[in-house]
């Protein structure tokens, strides 16, 4: 490092220590003073930054929320107008419609105008009679309102500003519409009911958020619509002061302001108009608190440098009094003077020294005891801010609770009584399922579980009707499209629908026209239950002639359908009552099939798709039903993988072992599970409650768990989240098993950490299919070739006579292992004896001489492997027979033990006859199998 310059080391030099202190102590508290300030300004500045934009987001949220909820009931108010009789009936007394559209006015100030117009355009009633007999086809809410419900944005008056008074300040008249089409009883559509909200609630709901807000902090309020035009902005006096210019991304990156948007985006049923709602304060006016602080802090830090610099100065002087005192008789002395008194600083005894540093550390030390007590106190304030704010977050989440109750109280109950209906059917459906894989059931059998079986999916259909209709009146039913072949779907309803239709010697027609896409995105699944619903009617109700289905392109992205019968028809006074729910035709009546709830399902359907349904009849003529959906185009449909339907025999050999937990408290279920996975080898375990289910868990640890979500004590829900709690590296794979019908709550299930999700009750193909995608397995069919052992026999040590049937000792605990292989062995002619455990094996093994020993590697009390190893060592090799593991795993690990413990072969589970008859061919050479 260079050394300064010659002149201010002289300079220095000749400065005094007094000079050099003051100087030091005043430009030091000076520098620390302006960085001091630069300091706290900046943390003042970032944290009342972050305060600005908490509140600006606050009082978005509350305007977005205000306006919502406002036009969300002005919304509401239109809409239940349109269900009125006295609007739906034609003919009715014009006067009455003219009552009820003014009674509405009066409950809201800012209605400016509601009217009925008719499907021509023409207003035929209307609040004070205004607009009455004008043509308004041609404006945009009643040309939207034909076709749905509509909320139109912000526009100045055209026909209406000429009727009302003006408006203060000579401002233009703007409103704000909402149409609603109305249908007659019939499901035609008769008119408009429309409605002009008045500009001035949305200024007035402005005005009254800024009354509470400080005038002189600047705050603004901006409204743009979905196009990202400034309809309202609060520093302006009228709307042509809006420069054109602005938008959302220009306002929202302007850096003179903090600013925080929020969009609407509806309320409930309500569509929401898509407003950009900005609140913005000037930067200058909200930080100007920091840059106070920031003037006040370098004002003290000049008056401190002034002070310390005097400060210095006097410390100096007493430091320097008594050196120079002391240095000028050193000096005298030198000159030769004897005779001066030495000047000494005498300390008496027993006494504290008062010097400058023993003063300053004393006042350090109160500086720090009070700035750690004033950081406690600090400290103490905070935790009460917080708990404040906990209570009031906890007061806010109940009357959440509170207000959620009412519409949870029928979810929950339809969820109760779907578990109460669908679990029995899940044993019914289940275990008739495992009755149809025995071959050996004879065909009058096989026929009376095959109804059984169709009965019980019937009752399942019904019961899946009943709540298909209660999850829509309690709006948990949402549309799920996706891309899928058009083609492909007609086609598949009538090879579906042409057995039934030959049967009764009726003809099923499709003309489907030739300009149809041939992939579109909708929902899938609800156009195959309408169409499927339709046809089904018209196959059920029609004794003789067609069935005629037709399908085309109307309109752009708009798809038409129609049902036609030669049936029997209705009556017009079934027509009228043919929507509603449980009601039944007299044809339906006698037909005694069905609950009266598909066309209302249907019609439902088909109106989230964008669409309406109509249906004509004649009695003893015939039925037609029509529809229309709305879909998007697609280029192409995605593959579909269906779950394989050849029969499972069991796991190639080197599949690794996987253990399966179920969780279930039905006895039923369980067993079902066991049934269905036994014959496939894997071990099995079984908890009745969710806290039995964590234990084993812990104890066992489960490759795969079947966890049912509705348990007593602990829930499905909450067993899996203590699991997965514990389970960080997700070892553990769950899959839940719910009887719930609403399958809308998958994603609570699945954030409480399951995997995947089977709906009670279910079919055994999907539940391999997932337990194959989820472990990663490969199945053995009933067509796949047997596998038989490479190794050649060695020559065996223990003969059998050929003359003699050999006897073979089966080591197993589990029951229905046990009566496969003997049911096996019996087929082959092989009589066997069982042993039920290790120790059992070793006593039947060296009393009794047997032809060949088959050992379960996995048993209680003594395992096969220490078994192998006794008997071996108990009996003499010339009379040792040949034994054979049996095992769930052939992995690495497993291969290495029985070489080991020099076992000849061994056989993996689950056991194939051809596999079986291959091994004992092998080791039995010199018996002769049937």
């Amino acid at each position: 490092m260079s050394s300064p310059p010659p002149f201010l080391r002289r300079l220095w030099l000749n400065f005094t220590l007094k000079e050099k202190l003051g100087f030091c102590f005043g430009g030091s508290i000076f520098l620390l003073s302006l960085l001091y300030s630069y300091i706290v300004s900046q943390s003042v500045q970032n944290r009342l930054e972050a305060e600005k934009l908490i509140f600006l987001r606050q009082v978005a949220t509350e305007l977005v929320y205000t306006f919502s909820r406002g036009m969300f009931e002005r919304y509401n108010d239109i809409g239940n107008l349109t269900v009125l009789d006295v609007f739906r009936q034609a003919g009715k007394d014009k006067d009455k419609r003219r009552q009820y559209l003014e009674k509405l006015q009066q409950t809201y100030q800012y209605y400016a105008w509601i009217g009925f117009a008719t499907t021509d355009g023409i207003v035929e009633v209307a609040t004070q009679r205004l607009l009455e007999g004008v043509d308004v086809s041609k404006r945009p809410w009643f040309q939207e309102g034909l076709k749905r419900p509509f909320v139109g944005d912000v526009h100045e008056a055209v026909l209406l500003a000429k009727k009302l008074p003006p408006l203060p300040n000579n401002e233009p008249w703007r409103f704000l519409d909402i149409a609603f089409p109305v249908y007659n009883h019939n499901g035609q559509l008769i008119g408009v009911l429309a409605a002009h909200l008045s500009w001035e609630w949305v200024k007035e709901v402005n005005n009254s958020l800024l009354l509470h807000l400080p005038p002189a902090q600047g705050f603004e309020i901006i409204i743009l619509n979905r196009e990202g035009v400034v309809i309202l902005h609060t520093a302006k006096t009228s709307p042509q002061e809006v420069l054109p210019q602005a938008s959302l991304s220009s306002l929202l990156n302007d850096s003179r302001f903090f600013t925080f948007s929020r969009q609407d985006t509806g309320y409930y049923d309500y569509p929401g108009l898509g407003w950009h709602i900005l609140v913005r304060q000037p930067k200058q006016t909200a930080l100007q608190p920091a840059f106070q602080l920031q003037r006040e802090i370098i004002l003290w830090g000049l008056l401190l440098a002034s002070l310390f610099s005097f400060l210095g100065w006097w410390i100096a002087h007493s430091i320097t009094q008594p050196l120079l005192s002391i240095a000028q008789q050193a000096h005298r002395l030198l000159q030769g003077e004897r005779q001066i008194p030495l000047i000494t600083f005498p300390l008496p005894p027993h006494s504290t020294p008062r010097n400058e540093i023993l003063l300053l550390s004393l006042s350090l030390r109160d500086l720090v005891n009070n700035l750690i007590q004033q950081e406690k106190l600090l400290q103490n304030l905070n935790q009460q801010l917080e708990e404040k704010v906990r209570e009031r977050t906890k007061k806010l989440e109940e009357a959440k609770e509170i207000a959620e109750k009412a519409s949870k109280a029928k979810s929950v109950f339809l969820a109760s009584m779907s578990h109460e209906f669908r679990t029995p059917l899940n044993a019914i459906l289940g275990f008739t399922q495992i009755l149809l894989d025995n071959n050996n059931l004879d065909d009058d059998a096989r026929e009376n579980l095959k109804i059984i079986l169709n009965s019980g999916e019937h009752l399942l259909s019904l019961i899946n009707e009943v709540l298909e209709i209660s999850k829509i009146e309690s709006g948990k039913i949402e549309l799920r499209e996706n891309s899928f072949s058009l083609s492909d779907l007609i086609y598949s309803l009538k090879s579906m629908l042409q057995i039934k239709a030959t049967e009764k010697n009726l003809q099923l027609i499709f003309n489907v026209a030739d300009n149809l896409p041939r992939y579109i995105i909708a929902d899938e699944g609800k156009l195959r239950q309408v169409l499927l619903n339709l046809i089904s009617n018209s196959l059920k109700f029609t004794q003789s002639g067609s069935i005629t289905v037709t399908a085309k392109l109307e309109g752009e992205n708009r798809l038409y359908f129609a049902v036609s019968d030669t049936g029997r028809g209705m009556k017009p006074e079934e027509l009228q009552r043919l929507f509603t729910p449980f009601f039944q035709t007299q044809s339906g009546i006698e037909s005694k099939q069905g609950t009266g709830l598909g066309l209302v399902i249907s019609r439902q359907f088909v109106r989230m798709m964008g669409g309406d349904i109509r249906v004509t009849s004649e009695f003893n003529r015939g039925t037609t039903f029509e529809f229309t959906i709305q879909f998007t185009p697609a280029q192409s449909s995605p593959e579909k993988t269906f779950p394989l339907t050849e029969k499972i025999i069991g796991l190639p050999p080197n599949t690794p072992p996987h253990r399966i937990l179920i969780v279930d408290d039905e006895d039923n279920n369980r067993l079902l599970l066991k049934k269905l996975l036994q014959p496939l080898g894997f071990p099995l375990q079984e908890a009745t409650n969710g806290k039995e289910a964590l234990e084993k868990w812990k104890n066992w640890q489960p490759t795969l768990v079947f966890m049912d979500i509705g348990m007593p004590e602990l829930d499905g829900c909450q067993a899996t989240r203590l699991i997965r709690q514990q389970d960080t590296r997700h070892t553990t794979t769950i899959i839940a098993v719910t009887a719930h019908a609403f399958m809308e709550e998958r994603e609570k299930i699945l954030a409480a950490g399951c995997d995947d999700i089977i709906s009670k009750p279910f079919v055994k193909e999907i539940l391999f299919e997932k337990i194959k995608q989820l472990l990663q397995l490969e199945y053995l069919y009933e067509s796949t070739p047997p596998l038989s052992p490479s190794s050649q026999p060695p020559t065996p040590t223990h003969q059998t006579p050929i003359s003699a049937s050999p006897t073979i000792l089966v080591a197993e605990d589990n029951k229905v292992n046990q009566k496969l292989i003997l049911t096996l062995l019996t087929k082959l002619g092989i009589a066997a004896e069982i042993a039920n455990n290790g120790k059992e094996a070793i006593h039947k093994a060296t009393t009794k001489p047997y032809s060949l020993i088959l050992m379960d590697i996995e048993m209680p009390e003594i395992d096969g492997i220490t078994a192998i190893k006794e008997i071996r060592r108990l009996l003499p090799p010339n009379s040792l027979p040949p034994i054979i593991a049996m095992t769930a795993h052939d992995d690495t690990t497993t291969r290495q033990i029985c070489q080991e413990t020099a076992i000849q072969d061994y056989l993996c589970k689950p056991i194939r006859q051809a596999t079986l008859k291959s091994l004992l061919e092998k080791w039995l050479h010199h018996y002769r199998f049937p």
